[in-house]
């Protein structure tokens, strides 16, 4: 919901202070205005993913600790289950290098940069030859949670991406450690046309803005009709189930946390058809989220740590950890069931987490 101030001048009011309002006004007229938000802009942006249809090329830059990558990207979008990209060309790569002799790393580090480098060239080649799809940025069951757990605030732009009009919403966390979002969306219709991506400590961390967009149906139409012999929808790895079916795959209780963090939440529950025996839990708080993996399979048994992974006891139990960027990821067993638990969460929060469900597992 928009508010708007009126300014109204008093009769009696010295005229010499008229001459203080003149450019006070003229700011407020000038500058973007910001507007309060609520649940309503971030619907109509939800609204927009699954109503209004499009084809553009947009550009993807994500920085980490370990580079920056840039890539063009044509995305066909006909509804949230039918959104499709394909990497067009990568426009830069830049790894990150430095540091005081003391933070170099060791020889084992290295090998494993080697090995994920190798693994990204082999998956950027992959992606420039093959579509992927596109999953909606924000669903329907988001909204009341980012609502309860963010601050949202509209504001109404001058300038226009891709030569449309366009206003952003900002999603700022209302508790520590969670990131920042900003949607700069089309006024006309609510389409998003560029989102950045800061984390908790405001560092931009990623940026997707189209360049070019179409919203003509028939364009959108003879664009799919080209390229879709070339689109082969992915195959299903996983199937929504309730905690009762995921007990008989167990053959276990599924343990859920005791504890989790501020306006977090259970949102799915899913089987896996690549592993028997497993089930995938998704906690979220609207716009970040974290996953447990509940295995009673014993090869995953084996730990899930390379290179910078530490081991540590937590209520008597041995735990592995390691982090990779922003992720931070555990694994131990509670008697018949394996646990792997991970998220872009600060590591002291996840770590409450692991201590809940291992002292739930104890004492049940």
């Amino acid at each position: 919901m928009r508010t708007y101030t009126d300014f109204t001048l008093h009769k009696g009011f010295s005229p010499k202070y008229y001459l203080l309002y003149i450019p006070a006004l003229a700011f407020l007229l000038l500058v973007p205005r910001f507007l309060s938000a609520d649940t309503e802009t971030l619907e109509r942006i939800t609204e927009a993913e699954r109503t209004v249809s499009y084809v553009g090329v947009r550009l993807n830059t994500f920085i980490s600790s370990r580079g920056t990558r840039t890539f063009e990207e044509l995305v066909i979008h006909k509804s949230p289950d039918m959104t499709y990209g394909k990497v067009i060309s990568v426009l830069g790569e830049r790894r990150s290098f430095g540091g005081s002799r003391s933070s170099r790393p060791r020889p084992e580090d290295r090998r494993d940069d080697r090995r994920r480098n190798r693994n990204e060239s082999m998956r950027n080649r992959g992606d420039s030859d093959r579509w992927r799809a596109v999953r909606s940025l924000i669903s329907i069951k988001d909204i009341q949670l980012i609502a309860e757990n963010y601050h949202l605030e509209e504001t109404s732009l001058t300038e226009k991406i891709a030569n449309y009009e366009t206003d952003l919403l900002t999603i700022t966390p209302k508790f520590t450690g969670r990131p920042t979002q900003r949607l700069f969306f089309a006024r006309e219709n609510g389409a998003i046309l560029r989102v950045e991506t800061l984390d908790a400590e405001g560092v931009l961390r990623a940026i997707s803005v189209y360049t070019r967009i179409s919203f003509d149906p028939e364009a959108v139409a003879r664009k799919w009709q080209s390229h879709e012999k070339e689109i082969k929808p992915p195959p299903e790895r996983s199937y929504s189930i309730s905690l009762a079916e995921g007990k008989k795959i167990l053959k276990a209780e599924p343990i859920q946390p005791e504890y989790l963090p501020p306006g977090f939440q259970l949102q799915h529950i899913y089987g896996t058809k690549e592993k028997e025996n497993t089930i995938h839990l998704i906690y979220t708080d609207g716009l970040l989220g974290f996953s447990i993996f509940e295995t009673t399979d014993r090869r995953a048994r084996r730990s899930n740590t390379r290179g910078n992974g530490i081991k540590k006891m937590i209520e008597g139990t041995s735990v592995d950890e390691h982090k990779r960027g922003a992720t931070h990821a555990f694994s131990w067993s509670n008697g018949e069931i394996h646990f792997f638990l991970f998220g872009a969460m600060p590591a002291s929060e996840m770590e409450k987490v692991v201590k809940s469900i291992i002292s739930k597992g104890i004492n049940k």
